[in-house]
């Protein structure tokens, strides 16, 4: 019967719920305590010189695309605006300062895509929280005021017939959402009762974490997911705020860059597909990127250096 199919949702729901905040709250603790350990001998008072190595999941089309891809592939989108700025906009301003004979090299400007997901108060990612806010609001209603929002949006598509979904183009191509259950996983609320069970819990991890504000119980599932850490539903606030973080830090470094190549489609051994490859080459950038390097100054030394040489 219908009521009976609304409580094994609801069951299936309060499930899921728990299996991700107990696993994400653990996985957070695991972390600081690692860094407690690693960090004991440390005078908070020194500056700490660090070397952080992102290793990211890499962007996502699967045959059936859901909100966790997008969150994914907006980090994606995020991590490779940082490459066009550092490789591209910041090296070319630095020739026009020294007002260097220079032909000014073009790239893929992914920054209208971050707008229409970003965009506040009429990004996507803002529409999707509207829409969470509304009790009544459906999939449906959040694609509907997509289609109506983004019309005419060169990297926005609506969906084709009668698939509840919608179509990015992303800087490495187009990849269609499935909205099935959109709302349902951004707003991902945990209910108070299953709360109440964690604080009660005969398991004294779980109680402390779940009790007041444990600070290294709660670490922020977005960002984990992002990279392929955590195998698990994600909220988009906190997968935000991550992501921020993560942006804000990686601006303030020197970076480097190890771009990866997958060889063939099917993951086979000894197979190379040129096509493949040369795709990847093309959307990541990387043929500019050759060009520059190639045509740029690569060794700069300070004025002192090059007198003393």
């Amino acid at each position: 019967s219908p009521s009976v199919s609304c409580r094994c949702s609801l069951c299936a729901d309060a499930r899921d719920s728990i299996a991700k905040v107990a696993y994400g709250r653990i996985f957070g603790w695991i972390v600081c305590k690692i860094n407690e350990l690693l960090a004991e001998n440390v005078d908070p008072e020194v500056e700490l010189r660090e070397i952080g190595i992102l290793d990211i999941f890499g962007f996502e089309n699967f045959a059936v695309n859901r909100f966790e891809q997008l969150c994914i592939n907006l980090a994606n989108e995020q991590l490779q605006h940082f490459f066009n700025h550092h490789i591209f906009q910041l090296e070319q301003a630095a020739y026009k300062e020294e007002e260097l004979p220079w032909d000014t090299i073009t790239f893929n400007n992914n920054e209208p895509v971050l707008n229409l997901l970003l965009a506040k108060p009429l990004g996507l990612l803002s529409l999707l929280d509207e829409q969470s806010a509304f009790p009544q609001a459906t999939d449906k209603t959040f694609v509907d005021k997509l289609n109506s929002s983004f019309k005419g949006n060169l990297h926005f598509q609506p969906g084709r017939a009668h698939v509840l979904g919608f179509s990015i183009v992303h800087y490495a191509g187009k990849v269609q959402y499935t909205a099935v259950g959109f709302l349902e996983r951004n707003r991902d609320t945990l209910p108070a009762n299953v709360s109440r069970l964690f604080i009660n819990s005969i398991t004294p991890l779980l109680s402390v974490l779940f009790t007041g504000n444990s600070h290294c119980g709660v670490l922020h599932a977005g960002l984990w997911q992002c990279f392929g850490f955590l195998d698990c539903w994600i909220f988009l606030c906190p997968h935000q705020h991550s992501l921020m973080m993560l942006m804000e830090r990686m601006y303030s470094a020197n970076p480097h860059f190890v771009r990866c190549i997958k060889p063939n489609s099917q993951k086979k051994p000894g197979v190379v597909d040129s096509q493949v490859v040369l795709q990847q080459l093309q959307y990541n950038g990387l043929l500019e990127t050759i060009r520059i390097r190639r045509d740029g100054f690569s060794w700069r030394p300070s004025f002192e250096e090059f007198a003393e040489r």
